[in-house]
């Protein structure tokens, strides 16, 4: 008997939820075909993103700011840490305490794994007009920020690391990528 794909039921068309839930099944499918060996997860692009946009900080303050559960960064950074991305020093202002911060390794896997999303974003959402995109990324952000402060304009490492997901310049601007404080790198 052949499998026939059943499309989904009318109703469940019109609910936002249910389409922002099958963009991400696509996403996953389509990131798993195009980058089969890729290294960097999106948490841990996310952890890395954040490091470079505020600088060091603790891993509670990470967690925090990520809004991700204290046990499960601990996977994220011994990832980061053993590829060399990230490292743990005793924070000079409290030495009971370890600060994260990101290697010269980590900022250029950070921007390689941005210049793949921006080519998994471009395949996604080929048939969008840039304006298009442009209007679902905001109504994206403002349904956000409605229910999560950190994406707001200005917002912290969440949105930080949305912004990292835009079109980039071959050489990207300091100031949006890897901070003020962050050196470029060549």
């Amino acid at each position: 008997m052949e499998m026939v794909k059943a499309s989904p039921p009318d109703p469940f068309l019109r609910l936002p939820s249910y389409l922002v839930f099958e963009m991400v099944r696509l996403a996953r499918r389509t990131s798993a075909e195009m980058y089969p060996d890729e290294g960097l997860r999106l948490p841990q692009a996310a952890a890395l993103a954040c490091l470079s946009v505020r600088g060091p900080m603790s891993q509670r303050e990470l967690s925090e700011a990520l809004r991700l559960d204290p046990g499960d960064l601990v996977a994220v950074i011994d990832a980061l840490e053993q590829r060399g991305y990230v490292v743990r020093e005793r924070d000079q202002t409290d030495r009971r305490r370890y600060s994260l911060q990101v290697t010269d390794e980590g900022r250029l896997a950070l921007h390689e794994r941005r210049n793949r999303g921006v080519r998994l974003n471009d395949t996604l959402f080929a048939p969008l007009a840039p304006h298009e995109r442009e209007q679902l990324q905001e109504l994206l952000l403002r349904v956000l920020a409605h229910h999560d402060p950190r994406f707001a304009e200005g917002g912290a490492c969440a949105h930080d690391a949305a912004v990292a997901e835009q079109p980039a310049p071959e050489q990207p601007p300091q100031e949006r990528w890897w901070g003020p404080s962050e050196r470029r790198l060549r």
